[in-house]
């Protein structure tokens, strides 16, 4: 069924192409046509805005929610796929919207700018109707629900400048750029290319690691959503729409960004959780920059022997699971653990899961505590 909606929802991309218009922001090329029946009935049903149909939340039936979910990339192992891959290259201007689609930059201005798009008046207008307006810094174009703040103004002298070098031509069309084959444009063969490339699969080693008897399924479900990026981290929140760009700095307090591998590996504060659990270990270990390579050289530690790998990855399990719980406690109620507590609960995890799911693990806790190589089977 999801290959049968990938397929057809790209088919008729071509459609919109030829049309020179394509998808509603929330993911349905097959109503380019406005004057259709599929978009009267779902307008009726789902609403309009700005032009658009909504998406229509928990109240919508389950095939849109499913069409809207492709765009959002669900279902695969990368983020918004099928918009990261498009461009809307602007002639006239007039069947654009300024805020809302990606036209200039990497991502939409609405994306780029989120308190200017809070602020404005027109949230959906169009690139002619602002050019016309004026969008030099200064320029009529620029209506606003409140006077700005200093810094506002920066921004808007910042979003001025990327306008700075658009020229309109009125003779030409909008359209869609499919960026994966300019040239071309979109085909099947193309697309199920990229999403079955080997970059969109985890190796197989870290697979089978994840799926530990003695690792509660919630934890391992948890691991292989964060192996391929799709837990809710702040930039994966900012993506998706959901949190402004100022809004995305690591809860760890160290001011860089919250990505997956920045908050369970690099952040100044939750990696001084892996100096610990290192110390406890009594290895020495440099910390790869990502969270898979992470996984595979702590499960497979170099010198030693195949029998502790099993327990090895049972505790980095347990680690990114504390330290994502105490995240979310950060978060959702501004409650802060102690550097040593969240250890012992690495350490009192870890053992739990073993004494309970591993029949031949006869160790007590205080063993565990003192010496974990030695209950690992590790000959010191």
């Amino acid at each position: 069924m999801i290959g049968y909606l990938y397929t057809n929802k790209l088919n008729l991309l071509d459609i919109g192409n030829q049309y020179n218009d394509c998808w509603s922001l929330l993911t349905v090329p097959m109503l380019v046509d406005k004057e259709g029946l599929w978009y009267r009935v779902l307008k009726a049903r789902y609403g309009e805005e700005g032009g658009r149909l909504k998406e229509g939340g928990r109240g919508s039936s389950l095939w849109w929610r499913m069409i809207s979910s492709i765009r959002c990339g669900v279902g695969v192992w990368e983020g918004s796929w099928f918009e990261d891959n498009l461009r809307r290259v602007v002639g006239g201007g007039g069947s654009t919207y300024f805020w809302s689609d990606n036209w200039v930059g990497e991502v939409p201005l609405r994306v780029q700018f989120p308190r200017l798009f809070d602020l404005a008046v027109d949230k959906w207008v169009t690139v002619r109707q602002m050019e016309r307006r004026g969008w030099v810094d200064g320029g009529g174009a620029w209506e606003w629900r409140r006077r700005l703040l200093a810094w506002e103004e920066e921004s808007v002298s910042q979003c001025a400048s990327l306008l700075h070098d658009v020229v309109l031509q009125d003779h030409i069309i909008d359209r869609w750029r499919w960026l994966l084959d300019p040239i071309h444009g979109y085909s099947v063969k193309g697309t199920y290319s990229y999403l079955t490339a080997p970059s969109f699969t985890p190796e197989r080693g870290l697979s089978v690691d994840l799926w530990k008897k003695q690792v509660p399924l919630k934890v391992s479900v948890f691991a292989w959503r964060l192996l391929r990026n799709r837990i809710p981290t702040k930039d994966n929140l900012f993506r998706r729409r959901v949190i402004p760009l100022d809004d995305t700095s690591c809860i760890g307090g160290c001011g860089s960004s919250e990505t997956t591998d920045h908050l369970l590996i690099h952040c100044d504060y939750f990696g001084m959780v892996w100096h610990r659990i290192y110390q406890w270990l009594g290895i020495s270990f440099t910390a790869p920059a990502s969270a898979s390579d992470h996984l595979y050289h702590f499960g497979h530690l170099a010198g030693l022997p195949r029998l502790s790998h099993s327990f090895m990855t049972v505790i980095w399990m347990a680690t990114v699971w504390v330290i994502w719980k105490e995240r979310n406690n950060r978060i959702f109620n501004q409650k802060i653990d102690t550097l040593d507590h969240s250890v012992d609960k690495v350490k009192v995890m870890s053992f739990s899961w073993l004494q309970a799911n591993m029949p031949t693990f006869a160790y007590s806790y205080n063993d565990w505590w003192r010496h974990p190589l030695p209950c690992m089977g590790v000959v010191l």
